[in-house]
């Protein structure tokens, strides 16, 4: 222990030091501690010695006491600390001792963050362009999966956006969190509506220290005893949720709430270009010059025919550019409506008969554009199957309760992905429970559905998809690869 300093400044010295930060001294140029508080004396020897080791450099290099203190850094016994470095008087330094430890980790975690969110972010044109939506879903979501395993040790969570319409909190991601029963809903509330529906709402963290005395806290994780939610944010606009819980508890601290906070901004920002990325495969110039080729063919050989008419004079060759007209128009306007159309229906053979694996099926088809759904109705009651179908979810729910109530189960169900009520997941789950061997084929447009029914439907086993506008040929080949036509 260094001898006290033998004069009223050295006694002002202790007086004014004794208490700053986790301890202090001073030290000459010859490595000498010529005076040290008693809370720095408590640290072990090696600490002590980095200390004086960082003093001593310093000392001697400074011989004017007009130069700014300065910061060093070193590391002891895998504790992080900072020395705050003074000139006190000739060839002496006085040094203020500070544990960064916590301070540095939350640093390198915050530095592991970044790394995690601009790997998330990385969604190159080239790479995201040529998958189809399920896909390009599916590498966002095993991106996330990925950092929060590393990030966060693995525990069960999921992420909830928020349906800018209904305040509705729709499940994106869940793993290891199994998703509500048919029917519940969580909304962007502060009562009522559990944790994430409070945090959606105020866009204030929340750490959950034990569900059994908080509230606010819903059953999600069987088990749970801790969990941690923290809004998404995006132009400081709350977009959804990031919730994840622990069967320890009192798993969370500050230093988590942090962490997932910063990388729940980054997953905000993904799913935000994603959104922006995925556009559907027909609104590309490729794809539409494609479509717009194929639809014309036939108005364009009608008004060539037509116009070979009218050279001649032939009887009824103006009625028959006029329709080759209207045809032409119509056909412009359907290739370029975007998803809500089922196009080449007139390139079907026209003495088609009955398919043998789809003739006597029961068949229902839900989708709220009504031209849609009537158009595959008629095409597969001509391929000799017997087909219902419904504008909305919930009517397609108790259609099917129904009609499995009555021993008539469906055979193929084939519903659209966004509809006003239940979406294509919902319909899609609840098929499974009442008809475990019914087949199911869904059908989707541009972007990515608010639900993400598509990737939730993979992850429990469905492969078959229909991406908006499709051809009547594909829908045709779907179907009957639904019954187990050879490929």
């Amino acid at each position: 222990m260094a001898d006290p300093l033998p004069s009223v400044a050295g006694a002002q010295i202790a007086s004014s030091f004794e208490g700053a930060g986790d301890g202090c001294g001073i030290v000459d140029a010859s490595g000498e501690i010529v005076w040290m508080s008693a809370s720095l004396g408590r640290h072990d020897p090696r600490t002590l010695a980095s200390f004086v080791e960082v003093c001593t450099t310093t000392a001697g290099a400074t011989a004017d006491p007009s130069v700014p203190h300065n910061r060093r850094r070193f590391r002891s016994d895998g504790n992080h600390f900072e020395v705050i470095l003074s000139p006190c008087g000739e060839h002496r330094v006085l040094g203020i001792l500070l544990n960064v430890t916590a301070r540095t980790r939350l640093s390198e975690r915050l530095d592991a963050v970044d790394a995690a969110g601009a790997d998330l972010l990385d969604l190159d044109a080239q790479i995201v362009n040529p998958l189809n939506v399920a896909e390009r879903l599916a590498l966002l979501e095993g991106k996330i999966a990925q950092a929060m395993d590393t990030l966060f040790g693995g525990h069960p969570f999921e992420v909830r956006l928020r349906n800018r319409k209904t305040d509705q909190l729709e499940l994106v991601i869940g793993h290891g969190i199994d998703p509500l029963r048919i029917g519940e809903s969580l909304y962007a509330r502060e009562q009522g509506q559990g944790i994430s529906g409070w945090v959606a709402a105020s866009g204030e963290s929340y750490i959950c220290r034990d569900p059994d005395t908080d509230s606010l806290y819903l059953p999600g994780l069987p088990g749970a005893r801790s969990s941690l939610t923290v809004p998404m944010l995006l132009r400081q606009k709350v977009i959804g949720v990031v919730n994840m819980e622990s069967l320890k508890p009192s798993a969370f601290s500050d230093d988590d709430r942090i962490a997932l906070e910063t990388y729940g901004r980054y997953q905000a920002m993904g799913l935000n270009i994603l959104d922006m990325l995925i556009v559907e495969r027909s609104s590309t110039s490729e794809r539409v010059s494609a479509t717009l080729r194929d639809e014309l063919e036939i108005p364009q050989q009608c008004l060539r025919q037509a116009t070979r008419d009218l050279a001649v004079g032939r009887l009824g060759a103006y009625e028959s550019l006029e329709k080759a007209l209207e045809m032409l128009s119509a056909r412009i306007k359907g290739a370029t409506a975007g998803p809500q159309t089922v196009l080449g229906i007139d390139r079907l053979p026209r003495d088609r008969s009955r398919d043998p694996f789809i003739e006597g099926k029961r068949i229902l088809v839900a989708d709220d554009d009504a031209n849609v759904r009537e158009t595959i109705q008629g095409l597969l009651q001509e391929a000799g199957a017997i087909v219902e179908n419904r504008p909305d979810g919930s009517s397609a729910l108790d259609l099917l309760t129904r009609a499995n109530a009555d021993g008539r189960p469906f055979d193929l169900i084939i519903s659209d992905v966004r509809m006003p009520d239940r979406n294509g997941y919902e319909v899609f789950r609840a098929s499974r429970e009442l008809t475990p061997k019914c087949a199911f084929l869904m059908m989707t447009g541009f972007g990515y559905d608010p639900n993400h029914s598509i990737v939730r439907s993979s992850q429990e086993g469905l492969s078959n998809f229909l991406f908006k506008p499709f051809q009547a040929q594909v829908l045709l080949e779907e179907v009957r690869k639904a019954f187990g036509a050879p490929v």
